[in-house]
């Protein structure tokens, strides 16, 4: 697991360009990110739920959450964090604020059993070795309701990096620098997925899952257009916000090629087979493809 001193205020700043923590905590945490919004809409979520996010970051989900009725627990082991998520829990009203909690530690220290509805693991997976990630995911599985699920996002897409960045590109422009990642994330991604790979992982810990890609590298683009990033991500994403790239980008997600562009993974994850997995699932690429590489990745 990557040392909770990654996750510092430098780390912070640099995370979440103009949506910086003073922005955050005078706008309630309201300015949700495409992958946040996205994940919110997977859930699925109802009025009189409950709901944990597990590694809440800054509580996004949470507060979103008690804003719509719904119970909700934020855990994270970064205090510096939970710092930022207090301090816009505390603009809100005291009824919403009843509906929340954040908690500096662990999933370990939650003791309920079959309790929630909706378990969020978002941008979390990448950060923790196959041992840790298995043990998590099996402590969810108590958690969760029989009737519940996991809403899972990770990035990157592993094959983006190895297959599309590091055979294709580099062999077209060998003066790409040999490895995209900035040092910080060298350090905190430390189990970078693939889909088959993230279906595995999810199988061993005993969940039926429904894994996919997505294209949201496209809309969070156009997020960051508020305040562009003066780094490695800021030039990608005016790249993208070429009229023709995007065009281009798009139509190329219609194809198999979607498997190898494509840098936001999604999953759900229930411990029961359920209406939510449909059979369809099998005859998508994603599908396909765990299906026939499961063996090797």
């Amino acid at each position: 697991m990557t040392s909770s001193i990654e996750y510092d205020k430098e780390w912070i700043e640099q995370t979440w360009g103009w949506d910086n923590p003073e922005v955050f905590i005078e706008t309630k945490g309201q300015n949700l990110r495409p992958r946040i919004l996205e994940s919110i809409k997977i859930a699925k979520l109802k009025h009189g739920m409950k709901a944990l996010d597990v590694g809440c970051g800054r509580g996004e989900v949470v507060l979103y959450c008690a804003r719509n009725g719904i119970q909700a627990v934020g855990v994270d082991y970064s205090s510096d964090v939970i710092k930022i998520a207090e301090a816009a829990k505390s603009k809100h009203s005291s009824a919403q604020q009843a509906l929340m909690k954040f908690l500096c530690g662990d999933i370990e220290d939650i003791n309920e059993q079959s309790e929630y509805d909706r378990i969020f693991l978002l941008d979390f997976v990448e950060h923790l070795n196959d041992i840790d990630l298995h043990n998590v995911l099996r402590k969810c599985r108590k958690l969760l309701k029989p009737s519940g699920y996991l809403v899972i996002h990770t990035l990157p897409n592993r094959w983006l990096y190895d297959i599309t960045y590091g055979k294709l590109l580099r062999l077209l422009m060998p003066y790409l620098p040999e490895n995209p990642r900035t040092e910080k994330e060298k350090k905190i991604h430390i189990n970078e997925m693939s889909i088959v790979h993230l279906h595995k992982t999810l199988d061993k810990a005993g969940f039926y899952s429904k894994i996919w890609l997505s294209d949201l590298i496209l809309k969070q683009a156009q997020w960051h257009l508020k305040e562009p990033l003066n780094d490695s991500r800021g030039k990608l994403y005016n790249w993208l916000n070429k009229p023709l790239i995007s065009l281009l980008y798009k139509i190329s997600l219609l194809t198999p090629l979607k498997l190898l562009i494509s840098n936001d993974i999604f999953a759900i994850a229930s411990k029961n087979q359920s209406e939510i997995f449909t059979n369809d699932f099998n005859y998508s690429i994603e599908g396909f493809a765990i299906n026939i590489l499961k063996k090797w990745d």
